[in-house]
Order: C-alpha cells, then structure tokens, then sequence
C-alpha cells in the first residue's frame, strides 16, 4: 500500500470476535506469517481473532496457559492496513473476561507500555507467578528489554 492509498476504515461495531478451534490453528499461523511472525500455534493455546464483515482477519492475539494456571499473552497483531483503528484495544477488552479468573501476563515492547497500563495491565506487577517470571528472566538474559506487565481481575 503506498502511501497516497488510504487504510481501509472497518466499522468497530461491525468486527466479531471468535475464538479458534484448534482445528483452525493453521489459518492463525498462516495469519500471523503473512504479517511477518513465526508463529506455530500449539493446540492448548487459546488464539483469538478479530474478523471483520467479509470474513476478513484483521486482528489476532494468542494466550499460552503457563502451568500456574495464568496466562502468557504472545503475538498481539493488527493487520497493518487496519492499525490505528483501535481494533487491538477492542480484542483485548473482549478478550479479557475470558482469561480474567486465572491473569494474563505479557512482555510488552518499551514504547507500548503506556497501551497496556490504558487496558489495565500493570508494570512489573508484585505478584507475577514464578513460571512467567522465569521465562521473563530468561528473555532479559539474552538482551530482549521487555517489559513485563500483568493483568488481574480484582
């Protein structure tokens, strides 16, 4: 898309979100390879996407359940044609009664920080549990500046 084209305008009201059967997993990967990610997608992961009217993916976000019983959020995308629509924001709001009982925790990119702490997530949150923590642990280790954040449901 150049940059004279304008981005497609998506009705938010208009977007469905679905949650994949792990059948449907494949079209997930290849979602997110399309957009740049190596992505396999295991069939205990939860994926969910955001698809507009014409059947179209235009979002999409996966949660890993970690064996302290939360959730590890990987891969939070937006088609880049549908970016700055809020769609993200949308998906994980919808999201997040879904996955709220056991906590989502994410490594969230420096400059997106201020996203996540507007949906709730909180910086270096006090009570992470020790899987995410260690897996945190071992991404700083090799140079990754993530930041972890958490979101619980109180």
């Amino acid at each position: 898309m150049s940059v004279c084209e304008s981005s497609p305008q998506i009705n938010e009201s208009a977007v469905v979100l679905l949650s994949l059967e792990p059948v449907r997993l494949a079209l997930a990967d290849r979602f997110y390879r399309t957009h740049g990610y190596k992505v396999k997608c295991a069939p205990h992961e939860r994926v969910f996407v955001l698809s507009s009217p014409e059947g179209e993916w235009v979002a999409a976000a996966r949660f890993v359940p970690q064996s302290s019983g939360h959730y590890w959020l990987r891969n939070l995308l937006v088609a880049p044609a549908y970016r700055g629509q809020g769609l993200a924001t949308r998906l994980l709001n919808q999201v997040k009664p879904l996955i709220a009982p056991r906590g989502c925790y994410c490594f969230a990119l420096p400059h997106l920080t201020d996203f996540y702490a507007r949906l709730t997530f909180e910086r270096d949150p006090q009570h992470c549990p020790i899987d995410i923590a260690a897996i945190h642990s071992r991404y700083r280790a090799r140079g990754r500046d993530w930041v972890l954040m958490g979101y619980q449901q109180h």
